[in-house]
């Protein structure tokens, strides 16, 4: 059979047809594989449970309890051993903890996990209501970590803290004031003057520290009618 120019025609026709039919499909393929890699799904924020918030507010409300129970606790440092400076640092709540919502938008690291107002809007009264405990508590324990941690604590061999009175801050600075005592037979303070460990020279403070240390009562001892010993006091400033 002759092949002629007609023929010969309709073949090419054919395979280029058949080219640009394969051609299409694998643009189409390719087409496919862009819009899959460029494929994404939004990630909703995790949801705060209420359960959690219910534990943080406990955590708190028992934190704060001990904070008060910690106040003003005076101690005989003579049980533990023969010296008597020591340091007490103040328990404060973690400065990154922020739980109000609001502080989402701002600051430089808040920049990847901002909430949009749809997503704030989602939050349900009860959930506010709880964060808004959770700021007031931490609110409180700060306030009463001002004064809380002020501390006094005694040197005095073999006696018992009677009555030591709880100073009434009225100093603008902090420090830590050490008076040595003399104390009689009978627990009570004959003489007072400041120790050169103290750690301020502030009038204010040694004046207030001699007062209470005069007005300090110990446990009686008969066998030691003069006995030396100290009594320190960590002063936080008003």
């Amino acid at each position: 059979m002759t092949l002629t120019d007609q023929h010969k025609a309709l073949i090419i026709t054919f395979l280029l047809s058949g080219v640009v039919v394969f051609c299409t499909f694998i643009f189409g393929l390719k087409q496919q594989e862009l819009y899959t890699a460029e494929s994404y799904y939004e990630l909703e924020p995790e949801e705060y449970l209420p359960e959690d918030v219910n534990q943080e507010i406990k955590a708190l409300e028992e934190s704060s309890k001990n904070s008060e129970a910690e106040t003003n606790n005076a101690f005989n440092e003579a049980k533990q051993n023969e010296h008597f400076a020591q340091a007490f640092k103040t328990i404060a709540p973690p400065e990154d903890y922020v739980p109000d919502l609001e502080g989402f938008d701002a600051g430089p690291n808040t920049s990847k996990l901002k909430y949009s107002q749809k997503e704030a809007k989602s939050l349900n009264k009860d959930e506010l209501d709880k964060f808004s405990k959770v700021n007031e508590l931490l609110k409180k324990q700060q306030d009463k970590n001002n004064n809380a941690k002020s501390t006094i604590s005694f040197s005095l061999k073999d006696r018992s803290r009677v009555h030591i009175p709880i100073p009434v801050y009225l100093c603008e600075e902090n420090g830590k004031i050490v008076v040595n005592i003399t104390v009689n037979g009978e627990g009570h303070v004959t003489d007072t003057y400041i120790n050169n460990s103290s750690t301020s020279e502030n009038q204010c403070l040694k004046e207030k520290a001699l007062e209470y240390a005069k007005q300090s009562v110990f446990s009686a001892d008969a066998s030691k009618q003069t006995q030396i010993g100290t009594i320190t006091f960590n002063f936080i400033g008003k």
